[in-house]
């Protein structure tokens, strides 16, 4: 009875401050931009008062060159109260043409199809958009390492005076690992022109939607290609997994197939699909495949020589991934510069 009286009581004190801090950001800043805060500081973690921190260090900064008119007011409220734990409706905010069968969702232009399972389409929402939609693009190398510990991956693009690893108006970019296309759509939207690989027959469905609803956005595009990106031309075995999102679906160790459910891909390399499709520059690559990223590199073997493009690998899926993916790196282009984060591999070359 006590632990819930006691319960009782926290959630009446964390909506009194909901019901503050809601109010505040209502007369701050815009619907959209007030969602990625309450997304930012509210989804992931329950360490109020270091995220609270983490935001006013933000706004105290001069530099920053998405401050709003009212940030001093913002600190001044910050400084006072703590973040609650604040769920704005996803589809509210973002969706468009909620009444139609076509409905999607709009993130400052990247389009992405209505996707029932809205719980796991705000996780990803983070890594993909959070920084365009709520930073103007703001990549700075500071940024993304203040933030990226509180996100579920961090983003894909990094920044500082002598390095840049973003998305550029008329870029040829490589998203492997595309799943709904949630990332190409971010590129489409910049003017870029994707290549989306997804091997996986209900999760490409969806990432032929997001490319129809990108189609010609911004100058860019998306090309879908029901493929999966590695060392070598053929057929392998995926783990799918069970929750119908498709965001951990794996190549299977021959030894070790897992009972969770199984789908054949077919699996080409990254410098065969250049030379087949007579592509004649790569600017990005941006990869997240479940550990496979090493064997996606040693297939492009000849792309990182000829066109060394700039990339943003996952290197949290296997224990040596910043090591092994590293070196694979520079032994194809030794002029490439590589900074590590905590869940990210950037490279360009100098």
């Amino acid at each position: 009875m006590k632990k819930l009286l006691g319960f009782k009581c926290g959630a009446l004190e964390r909506a009194r401050q909901n019901k503050s801090l809601t109010l505040f950001w209502q007369n701050v800043f815009p619907e959209k931009i007030r969602f990625c805060v309450y997304q930012m500081f509210s989804l992931l973690s329950s360490d109020y008062e270091k995220l609270t921190t983490v935001l006013i260090s933000i706004l105290e900064d001069k530099n920053n060159s998405f401050q709003s008119e009212k940030h001093n007011k913002a600190l001044h409220f910050l400084k006072k109260n703590k973040i609650g734990v604040i769920s704005p409706e996803f589809r509210k905010i973002w969706l468009e043409k909620k009444q139609t069968r076509d409905s999607f969702f709009n993130f400052n232009g990247a389009l992405i199809p209505y996707w029932p399972k809205v719980e796991e389409l705000r996780y990803v929402f983070l890594d993909t958009f959070l920084f365009s939609v709520l930073l103007n693009d703001d990549y700075s190398a500071k940024l993304v390492e203040k933030l990226e510990e509180y996100m579920p991956e961090g983003p894909y693009s990094y920044q500082d005076k002598t390095f840049d690893v973003t998305v550029k108006h008329g870029d040829i970019v490589v998203d492997a690992g595309a799943w709904i296309g949630d990332f190409s759509a971010y590129a489409a939207a910049k003017g870029a022109i994707s290549y989306a690989f997804e091997p996986t027959n209900e999760t490409f469905k969806m990432l032929e939607n997001t490319a129809h609803l990108n189609s010609g956005w911004g100058g860019g595009g998306i090309y879908p290609v029901q493929k999966g990106l590695g060392e070598f031309i053929g057929e392998v075995m995926l783990s799918v997994d069970t929750n119908g999102t498709g965001e951990s679906n794996s190549i299977i160790n021959k030894n070790k197939i897992s009972a969770i459910g199984t789908e054949k891909i077919k699996i080409t390399t990254l410098d065969a699909f250049v030379h087949e499709q007579n592509i004649k520059k790569i600017d990005f690559i941006k990869a997240d495949i479940e550990g496979a990223e090493r064997d996606m590199l040693k297939g492009a073997n000849n792309v990182l020589k000829e066109f060394a493009p700039k990339m943003a690998l996952c290197t949290y899926h296997l224990p040596d991934d910043p090591v092994v993916m590293e070196a694979l790196i520079k032994d194809a282009n030794p002029n490439y510069k590589v900074v590590h984060t905590s869940k990210k591999l950037f490279a360009a070359c100098q």
